[in-house]
């Protein structure tokens, strides 16, 4: 059985990064078509504002986090923020992205209240995903594709949208949700696999019990909005959703849920409408590859 999904793929080299392995990440099984969150339709899930530990997962692997900085002034690149480990500012002035995973990738780790910065006010600027939802956001009926996300208000490049808010859970209870909701169809699953030298490592975020407005977020073939890898202060990775251009009041906000090798008479038609429509969503061999 084959599972439509989405595929980033994201490498990282070791010389660009402080005290951090070389890894490359493999984001596969993004599905964003759920049911509405409008009060004319039920809602089918609980709202989480962000990631959060689910079955399958230990107190200490959920509890590894990263020591802090201990900086006393804006944190930055110049100043020496050890949270910015690949020697880069991860964020301007102004709260939006300086690199994207598909473009120029780089190692994001946001501060934390493990920083000394948490006593900062305003925050420091490298505090953007954790800090929730700017932006005016609704879920809406799509004519053809479900149900979608669209914003209410301009959104720059860059700007953060929102937050892929999900459980994180193990690979015994990724199959096992995979078998109880085979039914309906899709596999909602993102993972996360990352390379240092020989080991991999699997994270499996999930939204499909508990999630939020991102999980609407359809596919298209010419996006207006990217995934991005955050750390939030801990080794457990989340996805950030941010603008990859200017987005308009009541336009839909998507993404390239990635390229399939696989084909067959299962794969779901793409309805993106966009002049290089591939014509087809991606598709994996297995809920969790």
């Amino acid at each position: 059985m084959h599972c439509h999904g989405s595929v980033v793929n994201i490498f990282w080299h070791q010389s660009n990064h402080r005290g951090f392995d070389s890894a490359s990440l493999f984001l596969a099984n993004l599905r964003f078509q759920y049911f509405c969150l409008d009060s004319e339709f039920q809602m089918t899930y609980t709202h989480i504002a962000t990631t959060i530990p689910g079955p399958g997962i230990t107190e200490d692997e959920w509890n590894d986090e990263f020591k802090g900085c201990d900086c006393l002034v804006e944190c930055t690149a110049e100043s020496g923020c050890t949270c910015l480990t690949t020697g880069i500012d991860n964020f301007s002035e102004d709260r939006r992205l300086l690199a994207t995973s598909s473009e120029t990738p780089q190692l994001l780790i946001e501060c934390s209240t493990n920083c000394a910065c948490c006593l900062m006010e305003p925050s420091c600027r490298n505090r953007v995903v954790q800090n929730g939802i700017k932006k005016e956001l609704e879920v809406f009926s799509t004519s053809d594709k479900g149900d979608g996300a669209r914003t209410l208000e301009p959104i720059q490049p860059g700007e953060f949208v929102c937050e892929y808010a999900s459980e994180y859970i193990g690979e015994e209870e990724v199959q096992r949700r995979h078998v109880e909701f085979r039914e309906l169809g899709d596999n909602y699953t993102l993972t996360l696999k990352e390379h240092f030298g020989q080991k991999t490592i699997k994270t499996f975020l999930d939204p499909r019990l508990r999630g939020n407005i991102g999980r609407f977020l359809n596919h298209s073939c010419e996006p207006n909005c990217d995934v991005v890898v955050v750390r939030l202060g801990r080794m457990c990775p989340t996805a950030g959703i941010f603008a990859k251009r200017e987005i308009q009041p009541g336009e839909e906000l998507c993404y390239d849920y990635g390229r399939s090798e696989l084909e067959g008479n299962d794969r779901k038609p793409c309805r993106c409408g966009t002049t290089s429509c591939r014509g087809f969503l991606p598709m994996s061999a297995t809920p969790n590859e």
